[in-house]
C-alpha cells in the first residue's frame, strides 16, 4: 500500500501542489479547496484518508474545517465536530459522502483507474449539491 499511496499523493499534489501527508493513518489535506456559490466562504481546507484495504475498499466521507454553511445552515450529511478528528490544526465536521455504486473502479495503476485525486476532484460535486 505505501507504493500505491506515494503514487496518489504524486497525483494529487500535481494539482493541489500544497496537499499535506501524514503516514500515520495515511491522512491527506489539501488547503483552500474551491467550493460553489452559496457557502459562507469560496474556500476550505479538506481532510480524508483511504478506506482500510484501498484501494479495493471505496473512500467514504471528508472532512472541512468546522464552520462550514451553505446558505447559512448547517449541510446535510454533515457532523460538526467529527467523532474522528483529522491529525491536523483546527476543529473538523465531517460529510458522510462516497462514490456511487460501481463508481469504484480501481486499477493496478492509479492513474488508469480510480485514485484519491478523482476521489478528491468529486468533492467539487458534492458543495455543488449544497444543502
Amino acid at each position: 500500500m505505501k507504493e500505491r499511496i506515494a503514487q496518489e499523493l504524486a497525483l494529487l499534489r500535481a494539482r493541489w501542489p500544497d496537499t499535506e501527508y501524514r503516514a500515520a493513518g495515511h491522512w491527506f489535506r489539501i488547503p483552500a479547496y474551491q467550493v460553489s456559490a452559496g457557502w459562507n466562504r469560496s474556500a476550505t481546507d479538506v481532510a480524508f484518508q483511504p478506506q482500510v484495504g484501498h484501494p479495493g475498499t471505496p473512500p467514504y466521507g471528508f472532512y472541512a474545517l468546522e464552520g462550514l454553511r451553505f446558505n447559512g445552515e448547517k449541510p446535510d450529511n454533515y457532523v460538526e465536530p467529527a467523532p474522528t478528528q483529522p491529525p491536523f490544526d483546527g476543529v473538523w465536521g465531517i460529510f458522510s459522502w462516497a462514490p456511487a455504486d460501481g463508481e469504484w473502479r480501481p486499477t493496478a495503476d492509479p492513474k488508469n483507474g480510480s485514485n484519491l485525486l478523482n476521489w478528491a476532484l468529486g468533492f467539487a460535486a458534492r458543495f455543488r449539491e449544497g444543502k
